[in-house]
């Protein structure tokens, strides 16, 4: 059996061998198509991917199905040879032969190293024994386990301060692309119409990263922005929410992306500080200027004086004697107030 497949081979050598691009036909010879995928599309650390090898011969019998890792082939289905499956050692490749078969090939806890190339080769039998080979990139990947951590110097902000915000990303591969936006728009961005055509607006960031123990990598950014009052509320896009001018607020947000697999997003509202009240000055229609009582009355000026008057006649009439003649005007006015 051994000399006859060698044979094959040598005539498959001579003969065209097709390539293919997923899902062409190849309209002559035994094998119409073949289509290659990874299942899934993006396999995490330590899980299982399947390689299904999708072929149509046109009702020609298949002489073999083999996989490779680059140049170096790891798996293959011959339905005429016993055994039918075979399986030659590969570092990192853990074949489940109990799951495979003539049209996929399992691979148990998959490591990063394997990212790369994979490729399936289907040959037909006699008499063509043509050829077919098709090709797809498996990506190994460890997603962060939550959001990112968003950090800002200060809770509130005003026109004229600094900002200064932190976003840091978990650790994972491929690394994470952050993102920081301002009330929606997207920080590089307004460094353009903004930060560039006026000196005293001052922007910059910094991008950088990290790799663990355990070879993932976690991303951070940086940003140092001078506030501008166009900056908060509705200043910098209108329609988006919040209030207009330099009462409203700063919606800061941080989005962790990882191509089509991961997108998670922190974000944290910015107020403006708060003042203590300023009491209001308020003037009656006489002139006189009204002031704060402390027991939460208003007093005009002049009622006061006369007030003050009149208590202090009432206290010499009725502590001093000797002094009532010249308090004796004011008693009934004071008897009218204790009324």
């Amino acid at each position: 059996m051994m000399n006859n497949e060698k044979l094959i081979d040598n005539y498959r050598k001579h003969s065209v061998a097709f390539r293919s691009s997923a899902g062409v036909h190849y309209g002559f010879g035994a094998i119409r198509s073949v289509q290659l995928v990874v299942d899934p599309p993006a396999v995490r650390r330590g899980q299982h991917a399947t390689l299904r090898c999708l072929y149509d011969l046109d009702d020609s019998p298949l002489y073999s199905v083999k996989f490779y890792r680059g140049l170096r082939e790891f798996y293959r289905y011959s339905p005429g040879q016993q055994p039918s499956k075979k399986i030659f050692p590969f570092p990192g490749i853990n074949v489940d032969a109990s799951l495979s078969d003539n049209r996929q090939v399992v691979i148990k806890n998959v490591g990063f190293g394997l990212s790369g190339n994979f490729s399936c080769e289907v040959t037909a039998d006699a008499p063509s024994f043509s050829t077919a080979t098709e090709h797809i990139s498996m990506q190994v990947v460890e997603l962060p386990d939550s959001g990112p951590t968003l950090w800002t110097e200060h809770t509130r902000y005003e026109p004229g301060d600094v900002l200064r915000a932190n976003c840091t990303s978990q650790p994972s591969r491929p690394k994470a692309e952050l993102t920081l936006t301002l009330n929606n728009m997207v920080h590089e961005s307004l460094s353009i119409p903004f930060f560039r055509s006026r000196s005293l607006q001052v922007y910059t960031s910094h991008e950088e990263s990290r790799t663990t123990t355990d070879n993932l990598i976690s991303s951070s950014l940086t940003l140092r922005l001078h506030l501008q009052s166009s900056h908060f509320g509705t200043g910098l896009m209108p329609g988006l929410g919040g209030a207009s001018g330099s009462g409203g607020a700063l919606l800061l947000r941080c989005t962790a992306t990882i191509g089509k697999l991961y997108e998670r997003y922190t974000e944290l509202e910015l107020g403006v500080p708060q003042r203590d009240p300023i009491p209001a000055r308020v003037t009656s229609s006489g002139g006189g200027r009204i002031l704060p009582s402390p027991a939460g009355g208003i007093v005009g000026c002049r009622n006061l004086w006369m007030l003050i008057l009149i208590t202090l006649a009432l206290v010499l009439h009725n502590n001093h004697p000797s002094l009532a003649p010249l308090s004796r005007p004011l008693v009934p006015l004071g008897a009218l107030l204790r009324r």
